[in-house]
């Protein structure tokens, strides 16, 4: 009885002596992960008001410049002397436009819109002048180095873009492209923004070898028509030109058409823009199919 009695005892001590090690154990591990997860937290912070430091010293010029100098550095277009940019509707300045070849909404024919923010900046209506998933992929395809980089501005983006900074692939450009595309979607409505992109962007070259800009020019010199009359296909292939203007455009430098394997490098982006259309349901899957087999080499202009 003694024995039992004893042996309970023992087994009793190596049970608490057992506890009091796991305790030790677990105590030492708790205060090694909190301290770890401190040190991380204290790190994670550092580097983020580091980054904010960072970001505020590149952005100074997009910061410091005033809503009235933003509105007129982003609404510059050649030939735009008689528009009244004071005035409470730019789209009606922009429809009743002495220059032929500045157009509003009234002269471009919705297909074009459609086509453009299917290809170009399918969230155009919903975002705030920027994509944070894009910047984030942007990000990280620069910090690894990847050779697959992907696009991701947005249309707002891309008139901050061509209207105030350059195209140099540099923290500051981007930061401050970022920064000046909010405040464009503030001061600017969604219309504007679309109708003054249209107006400045550049669409390659024409049939006499001249650079063109604008949406207007660009009807005329490919298929001499105004934007308003543009058809789905006309329409998704003029937009298909803007990723590459110059790589895309029908014309050689003095204005001859480049050879049919050339030319159909351009009729292979309008496909996709097409696409992107029929994903988006801009068009039907029987505009869709029409689309495809109008003959847009027939229809460019040639001296």
């Amino acid at each position: 009885m003694k024995n039992h009695a004893y042996e309970s005892h023992i087994e009793e001590n190596k049970q608490h002596i057992k506890l009091n090690q796991f305790e030790f154990i677990y105590k030492k591990l708790k205060h090694f992960f909190v301290g770890l997860f401190s040190i991380f937290g204290c790190t994670l912070l550092i580097l983020l008001a580091i980054s904010v430091f960072y970001f505020q010293s590149l952005t100074k010029e997009a910061t410091h410049m005033s809503d009235a100098e933003l509105k007129s550095k982003l609404l510059v277009i050649s030939g735009n002397e008689a528009i009244n940019y004071n005035s409470d509707n730019l789209l009606v300045e922009y429809n009743n436009s002495m220059n032929s070849l500045i157009v509003g909404p009234k002269h471009v024919n919705n297909n074009v819109i459609k086509a453009l923010t299917a290809s170009e900046d399918s969230l155009f209506f919903r975002h705030n002048g920027i994509l944070p998933k894009a910047v984030l992929r942007a990000i990280g395809q620069d910090i690894f180095n990847s050779s697959d980089a992907t696009g991701g501005s947005t249309i707002t983006q891309q008139l901050v873009k061509n209207q105030i900074l350059t195209n140099q692939k540099t923290y500051n450009r981007k930061a401050n492209e970022l920064v000046l595309s909010m405040r464009a979607e503030k001061i600017l409505t969604k219309d504007e923004i679309l109708y003054t992109y249209l107006n400045i962007v550049p669409f390659g070259r024409d049939y006499n070898g001249l650079n063109i800009s604008g949406i207007g020019s660009a009807s005329f010199s490919l298929f001499g028509k105004p934007a308003e009359d543009l058809n789905i296909a006309e329409s998704a292939y003029i937009i298909g030109l803007l990723q590459s203007p110059y790589y895309y455009t029908p014309y050689n430098e003095d204005g001859s058409l480049k050879p049919n394997h050339q030319i159909q490098i351009g009729l292979n982006r309008q496909h996709y823009v097409l696409k992107r259309m029929l994903v988006e349901n801009k068009i039907t899957q029987y505009d869709y199919v029409r689309a495809e087999r109008y003959d847009i080499k027939s229809r460019l202009m040639t001296k």
